[in-house]
């Protein structure tokens, strides 16, 4: 069920509009985070930028919904109140800590996929590889590290 969630994150499918300009971003299985991760995502969704750099420009998501958010063309997408772990990650693993927030990083073909699995509500960003990740994470990690709480504190 874990590694069904995480594959129907990963299934990211730009639309174009008639007029050649990126369209709505497609995702499948956003998650739906309760309680107090539910608000936490509501408060990180509602601080999250317009853009995250050149190139980086907010999309429409559809479905539409507040715990998740896209931006450029190949997208980036974020997804808050993502359950479970990636399946590569173990305790003992370095995590790439920008702004006191810990990214767990796994390539995934053109896409690298960057998770927060020492916080609550777990934060996953599907970053095209082609995108300097250091400057993306470090425009979301301080309002990611402010929504959320970490579990080794």
């Amino acid at each position: 069920m874990l590694l069904a969630q995480i594959m129907a994150l990963a299934v990211v499918i730009p639309l174009t509009a008639c007029a050649g300009a990126p369209g709505p971003v497609t995702v499948n299985g956003a998650p739906d985070p309760a309680g107090e991760q539910r608000s936490a995502c509501l408060t990180l969704g509602a601080a999250l930028p317009s853009s995250l750099g050149p190139g980086l420009e907010r999309r429409e998501v559809r479905p539409a919904s507040p715990f998740v958010a896209a931006w450029g063309s190949p997208p980036a997408v974020l997804s808050c109140g993502v359950s479970g772990v990636a399946p590569g990650y173990r305790p003992d693993v370095t995590l790439a800590v920008v702004d006191d927030v810990g990214w767990f990083a796994e390539e995934r073909g053109d896409t690298v996929r960057y998770s927060t699995p020492t916080r609550r509500p777990q934060v996953v960003l599907l970053l095209p590889a082609s995108v300097q990740a250091f400057d993306v994470l470090a425009t979301l990690a301080a309002l990611v590290r402010d929504a959320t709480r970490s579990t080794t504190a």
